[in-house]
């Protein structure tokens, strides 16, 4: 019996360590694969195979032997893996896709399709859309599509969360194979209720009559064919895709024929005839029971359209809603509009997501610059994707960018080498091929620059400029309406700080000298996220560039909120820029990067179309009415001022100023918070995707309001670090703790915005708490033995902190009230210049109780470069 115990235990030691060994192996196995990746996207260097051939100029078998590794490795994987097939497959798959070896692929893919939920959902999905593109390869449009509609219905499930990823390009592709025009309707817009065009019409006059949709008749002129009763123009197309929605049943005549007497008769004419003679300018006339729209270019017919679209009334609580002899729905009321923009050039700055068209269309955007992706190769149904995409939107007379900004900077390649040259060029082919230009950026990671390029020009200011020129005339050669915007390193100035290893002027200047005059430059303005854009600084940097600059606009409502928008905040737009900036520009794009800020980027639209009739808050309102339906902007700005007492902690991480926070305080701002976005739910035609903001950070209030309930350990090791950091106080006020003295930090004080290692004149970095006009700071002192028989002396540290690259302003500091227990003790100038200072003041004895509370407040008004106050720490002494 002891011996069969023994033998027991060895066999099962054995399988153990056979076990070990094997997961051993597949350890390193995986850890091959990583160091010979083979991956689609370039960002941060993970793409070996791809990096070696373009970075480091490696030779072709070098190459080849990192992809062979790269295979023998996975193929050890599997091997290791006998009972468990799928990821190993999948992944293999993937490799074999990347770099076109098709029917490679296929078995691996097959093997992993049929391993079905035994791997995770991104495999899943990345091996359905590689088996697709298999099938397109080999001619099987059907097949492919079949797969393309699977990996689309995984799109917004939660499963894979990536917008660029497959199943947000297939959701679109799949849409537009259907055939339907599902694609210009994803989000079901628009669904304001006001039954007016947004943006803001120049011309518009309403009537009280209404005009009846229940039944049309489609008359065009100048736009379309019309075979088997389909017309095969989009603009007609989004026409009867949303009437047919609304409920519209439309007569099958032909164009020209006579009007049915049921139907409405909608005339749209193309004609150099039109009554707007301005770019992009329609007319919509509504009157006598017929309605008739009329541009001289296509984009200004989709504008008549859209603005159609939005005046139509459903009945679900427009303006016939509270009538008691109203007709079949839908319809529209009588109105004369002419209309067209201000700046013939507006758009945003986004990831592509599927819905993207829509979102276009409604905000009436005419270019729009994208990362369409994020690949190193694209495959068959991705540039499928990009050529249907970028047809559309020529269709309807918009000019898209695709661009070309990770392959270039991630890393960064060898712009003087022949082999980028040739990537770069191939791809700029195949995007203007697309009927779209190229977005051409080198931004944020220009420098240092490649040691290839520093050898054969020394700096980017003797490069950059020629190599795009270069690239652009090379593909206008084969595509003469071809378009480039460029980003350069130096993308804003002058007040920015410039920490780059070159002389922004003398980059600049090349710009103006060397790139061809038909390059767009985009320009966030005079600072990186630029608050105030005036002529002056406009015209020095277009004087430079030898060319209006693109506004490629990082400011605004952005930065709010942790640079999140809860949905409901008014814009500044028309008070932060010159009256006649679009004089001096080119174009006026928003950079936004999720749907989420689809409320700003309305307004953004609504300012460049119309800025005279321009609103901050209602050009919000009715973006995010038209995107979610009514009530929803109303729902969060009446909760915002509850969730933006969060914004004082960066993203939502709590640091020891939290221990000074009441809780009961901080839930029933949480509790608000939580109500509020229960109600937008209920009401929200798009789920509050366009206000997603508001419960993200609803998400970091509560972890707030939880980590002050329990807080862990290490909050309180830095709470207790935070008071204990008294260099500073000892060396300049004589702190001294044994004698009473009391220390509040920076980080201790409740209120401000929290910076850290905030430089002054000198570089004397501290972290501090910076107060802008209306903003207090805030914090407790005891008084023990109490009363205390003289009055107390309070040292407040800080300074005015003024733009570095400004010179001091002739104004005044910013006058700053201190007030104890309710008591102001202080008024007037605190801190005169951007150098870290002491101020002490004098606590009346009366002022004074055992437990005080203290808040120092910029009571403003608030001047234009007036620089702004910050406290670095308070000292107390008896």
């Amino acid at each position: 019996m002891k011996r069969a115990i023994i033998l027991g235990s060895l066999v099962a030691c054995s399988s153990f360590a056979g076990a070990a060994n094997v997961a051993a192996q597949i350890k390193a196995a995986r850890a091959e694969i990583a160091s010979n990746s083979v991956v689609r996207v370039p960002r941060g260097g993970v793409c070996r195979y791809y990096n070696a051939w373009f970075a480091d100029s490696c030779t072709e078998s070098e190459r080849d032997a990192i992809l062979e590794r790269n295979i023998a490795a996975h193929r050890r994987w599997i091997a290791l893996t006998p009972k468990a097939p799928g990821a190993a497959q999948a992944d293999l798959g993937d490799v074999y896709a990347i770099v076109g070896r098709w029917k490679e692929a296929k078995p691996e893919l097959a093997a992993a399709i049929a391993a079905g939920d035994k791997i995770d959902p991104k495999r899943r999905v990345m091996a359905r859309w590689n088996m697709a593109n298999c099938l397109w390869v080999e001619g099987d449009k059907e097949g492919a599509k079949k797969l393309v509609a699977e990996v689309a219905a995984m799109h917004g499930t939660g499963k894979v969360d990536d917008f660029l990823f497959a199943t947000g390009r297939a959701k679109f592709l799949a849409a537009v194979f259907a055939g339907e025009g599902e694609e210009l309707d994803f989000f079901k817009l628009p669904h304001s209720v006001d039954c007016k065009p947004f943006p803001t019409p120049q011309e518009a006059r309403y009537g009280d009559a209404r005009v009846s949709l229940a039944k049309v008749e489609i008359r065009v002129k100048g736009i379309g064919n019309r075979e088997q009763g389909r017309w095969d123009d989009p603009i007609i197309r989004l026409l009867k895709r949303k009437l047919g929605r609304f409920g519209t049943k439309f007569v099958d005549g032909a164009s020209g024929a006579s009007r049915s007497a049921a139907a409405t008769a909608i005339e749209i004419a193309l004609s150099p005839a039109a009554p707007v003679d301005k770019p992009q300018g329609y007319s919509l006339n509504v009157a006598n029971g017929r309605v008739r729209i009329a541009a001289r270019t296509r984009l200004g017919l989709t504008w008549a359209v859209v603005s159609l679209l939005q005046c139509v009334d459903r009945g679900d609580g427009g303006v016939n809603a509270a009538a008691q002899d109203k007709p079949p729905f839908p319809t529209i009321r009588e109105c004369l509009i002419r209309d067209w923009p201000v700046c013939e050039r507006r758009g945003t700055i986004p990831y592509w997501q599927p819905e993207m068209m829509e979102f276009m269309l409604f905000n009436k955007m005419s270019c729009v610059s994208f990362n369409m992706g994020r690949d190193w190769v694209l495959d068959p149904l991705d540039r499928e994707r990009c050529r249907l995409f970028g047809r559309l939107a020529s269709d309807f007379g918009i000019k898209v960018y695709y661009g070309i900004r990770d392959i270039a900077m991630m890393p960064l390649l060898p712009l003087s080498s022949p082999r980028t040259f040739e990537f770069h060029l191939e791809r700029a082919r195949f995007v203007a091929s697309c009927g779209a230009g190229v977005a051409f950026y080198l931004d944020d990671h220009r420098f240092p620059m490649h040691p290839v390029d520093l050898k054969a020009a020394g700096t980017a200011a003797n490069l950059d400029a020629k190599y795009m020129t270069r690239l652009y005339r090379a593909v206008k050669k084969d595509y003469p309406d071809f378009v480039m915007q460029y980003g350069p390193p130096f993308y804003w100035g002058p007040d920015g700080g410039v920490a780059y290893p070159e002389d922004r002027e003398t980059y600049l200047k090349s710009i103006g000298a060397d790139l061809d005059p038909e390059i767009d430059i985009c320009w966030t303005g005079p600072r990186v996220k630029t608050q105030y854009i005036t002529a002056e600084k406009t015209k020095w940097y277009a004087d430079l560039i030898r060319r209006k600059p693109m506004i490629f606009h990082n400011g605004n409502a952005i930065g709010q909120h942790n640079y999140v928008q809860y949905g409901a905040d008014t814009t500044g737009y028309k008070a932060s820029h010159a009256p006649d900036i679009f004089d001096y520009i080119a174009g006026f794009q928003q950079n936004i990067s999720q749907y989420g800020e689809g409320g700003e980027a309305g307004s953004a639209m609504d300012w460049s179309w119309n800025p005279e009739a321009h609103d901050g808050r209602e050009s919000v309102r009715r973006a995010v009415n038209q995107f979610e339906g009514p009530g929803v902007f109303e729902i969060v700005e009446e909760a915002t001022p509850s969730l933006s007492y969060f914004d004082r902690y960066v993203y939502g991480k709590p640091r020891g100023e939290l221990f000074a926070e009441s809780q009961d305080d901080l839930d029933r701002r949480v509790a608000d918070a939580e109500a509020a976005w229960k109600r937008v739910l209920a009401v929200a035609k798009n789920g509050g995707r366009f206000v997603a903001g508001f419960k993200k950070a609803t998400g970091w209030g509560k972890k707030l309001a939880d980590y002050r309930r329990n807080p862990p350990d290490w909050l309180k090791k830095q709470y207790e670090a935070a008071k204990a950091n008294t260099a500073f106080a000892v060396k300049e006020v004589g702190f001294d703790e044994s004698k009473g003295d009391q220390f509040v930090p920076a980080e201790l004080l409740n209120g401000g915005k929290f910076c850290k290692e905030l430089k002054d004149v000198n570089k004397d970095k501290r972290d501090v708490k910076l107060m802008t006009t209306g903003v207090e700071v805030a914090g407790k002192f005891t008084c023990e033995p109490f009363p205390n028989p003289r009055p107390f002396k309070m040292f407040v540290t800080g300074m005015r902190y003024l733009d570095r690259w400004e010179k001091p302003p002739k104004v005044a500091p910013p006058n700053i009230e201190v007030e104890v227990n309710g008591r102001v003790v202080w008024r007037g100038a605190m801190f005169s210049d951007d150098v870290y200072r002491h101020v002490e003041i004098e606590i009346p004895v009366d002022a004074i109780q055992r437990s005080n509370t203290f808040k120092i407040r910029n009571a403003g008004p608030f001047v234009k470069d007036q620089g702004r106050p910050v406290v670095h720490y308070v000292i107390f002494r008896k």
